[in-house]
């Protein structure tokens, strides 16, 4: 079962069940994750009953990355003249026309915080529950 399989699995087994109800909550602690219900300050949950998809994390992933019809500046440090510059300081800035990434590395930093505000689905009678997204500040 693939990633998507076993999240079209909770859902269904959450919308089917009595218990299949979301939940706002807040991130209280990170490194164990901990979150803590907005609407009972006595429901706090672990890492443990906590399921965090993929997007919610910090994560690298490849990509291709084309210019196109924007801009991509690049500013140079004041190190001293250099390539062709004559006098001055140095420092410039650098126009691209093109810049093209094929199949390259990036970082996505997009892992949860304390004080964000999330959407819990829970299921497995209480005992599980799948964070759904983070709410937009």
């Amino acid at each position: 079962m693939n990633e998507a399989q076993s999240i079209m699995s909770i859902i269904r087994g959450a919308t089917m069940s009595e218990d299949g109800s979301v939940i706002e909550a807040k991130v209280i602690g990170v490194g164990p994750l901990k979150v803590q219900a907005t609407n009972d300050d006595k429901l706090i949950l672990n890492a443990g009953s906590l399921v965090v998809p993929w997007h919610l994390t910090d994560y690298t992933t490849k990509m291709t990355y084309r210019l196109d019809e924007g801009t991509l500046d690049s500013e140079t440090y004041n190190d001293g003249p250099h390539g062709g510059h004559v006098g001055g300081d140095g420092t410039h800035i650098n126009h691209l026309r093109t810049f093209n990434l094929y199949k390259g590395t990036i970082t996505v930093y997009n892992a949860l915080k304390v004080g964000d505000i999330v959407y819990l689905l829970r299921y497995n009678d209480g005992k599980k529950y799948f964070i759904l997204d983070r709410k937009e500040e």
